[in-house]
């Protein structure tokens, strides 16, 4: 890997890529998550994805991905913490098996760049006509999220758990804002992201010279960006707070919140990572061999620990009766976790499961990006190979310590 800066608040970084027949390209533009904004920021890598100044419409658009050895574009949007990615990749087959010789590497950055640089605008802001379009489609997505029960509850649990905090602001927006969305209020939100951000490139092939030339070109002249990564915020610790949604469902869901109360030392988080899949993270874990399959409380029982927003969430799907019992045994695995043995063997396999995860790292294009991009975020340069050495060193009582960091804020239920 090869990482380095070449204009202000512009970092690009060179993965190997001789392992994989296709490149790919991404550019990450990073800003806090701002309320105010969230909704046009949902928006945009759509309206952004759907053509550029070179290939005005989406048919025209396609055409030319087709042309380019069926050459994959997307535009996306995503939360991490207190801050919001919006990125753009492209992929496509490497050099060396185009047919007639072309540079499709140079061809795919150009392309890129164009869409993020040369948007189709109209009357000083975006074609209005594609912009109600994705409006319409934004709403019945956000809409749309209460059809599936077991994501509905987690992000209801997770909005009664940071409350106002910027942790909570919606990835997707908020339907009350989409209306008031114009073309010229996204433009310039849109000109803003463009000059403000925290911009991370990655490169999943040889490394090219062109590339890097292109790349700083398209960032010359740029500003010291105005937006930094926000740091870590941790939720305080609070009295357990109940909540309950009657839904005519015929499976019941429960979702549980805790904070660390503080944030986690680098050792801590790797730590906490082995603790919390010991928990519910694998299919060997306690609150699937014992909630699940020995008390038969549950359809599904896992925890998931999020390093950005320190804290652990658990969420199962029960029969409705069985929602109270589900939550007190969740707390009784926990406890015994803490206070009682942790055997070697289901440290040592809980460990390999989380090794051969941290080598799968290697066999995607996304996967190594994805990395090293979060790693960017939290400020952090650890590779997968270190951060194998960090959890194969972790001990019983190591676990048993960060456990008892956790403390339950929120339980959400959706039952009939």
């Amino acid at each position: 890997m090869e990482r380095k800066s070449i204009q202000n608040n512009v970092s690009l970084t060179f993965l190997p890529g001789d392992k994989f027949k296709r490149n790919r390209i991404s550019v990450s533009f990073i800003v806090p998550n701002d309320r105010e904004k969230a909704t046009m920021f949902a928006v945009l890598p759509t309206l952004l994805e759907r053509g550029y100044q070179d290939y005005p419409d989406m048919c025209m658009f396609s055409k030319k991905l087709s042309s380019m050895y069926g050459a994959s574009f997307s535009a996306a949007t995503a939360v991490v913490g207190r801050n919001r990615y919006l990125r753009f990749t492209i992929q496509g087959i490497r050099n060396q098996y185009c047919l007639n010789g072309e540079d499709l590497l140079a061809e795919m950055t150009d392309v890129i760049l164009g869409v993020i640089f040369r948007p189709c605008v109209e009357n000083d802001g975006f074609i209005s006509d594609w912009l109600e379009v994705e409006k319409v489609k934004l709403r019945e997505e956000i809409e749309g999220e209460i059809n599936d029960k077991r994501g509905y509850c987690v992000k209801n649990a997770q909005r009664k758990f940071f409350k106002d905090s910027k942790n909570g602001v919606e990835r997707l927006g908020y339907p009350e804002d989409i209306d008031g969305i114009t073309p010229q209020a996204l433009y310039e939100c849109y000109k803003q992201l463009i000059s403000d951000s925290i911009v991370e490139i990655f490169v999943t092939a040889d490394e090219d010279t062109t590339i890097t030339e292109k790349f700083t070109a398209a960032f010359a002249g740029r500003k010291t960006a105005a937006a930094q990564i926000l740091p870590i915020e941790v939720m305080p610790k609070t009295e357990v707070e109940n909540y309950s949604e009657s839904l005519d469902i015929v499976q019941g869901k429960v979702c549980l919140f805790y904070t660390t109360e503080r944030q986690l030392t680098e050792d801590e988080r790797y730590i906490m990572l082995v603790a919390s899949s010991i928990f519910g993270g694998t299919a060997s874990s306690r609150l699937f061999k014992n909630v699940r399959e020995k008390q038969s409380l549950c359809y599904y029982c896992a925890a998931a620990y999020n390093g950005f927003t320190a804290s652990m969430r658990v969420d199962s799907g029960v029969e409705h009766e069985n929602c109270d019992k589900t939550v007190a045994a969740i707390q009784k695995e926990l406890s015994d976790l803490i206070n009682g043995e942790i055997t070697e063997k289901e440290i040592n396999e809980t460990k390999l499961v989380l090794l051969n995860s941290l080598d799968a790292i290697y066999d995607g294009l996304h996967g190594l990006e994805a990395w090293y991009l979060n790693e960017a975020v939290r400020g952090t340069n650890v590779s997968p190979q270190q951060a194998k050495e960090r959890i194969s060193a972790v001990t019983e009582q190591q676990i048993k310590d960060v456990l008892k960091l956790l403390h339950l804020n929120v339980v959400y239920k959706l039952t009939k």
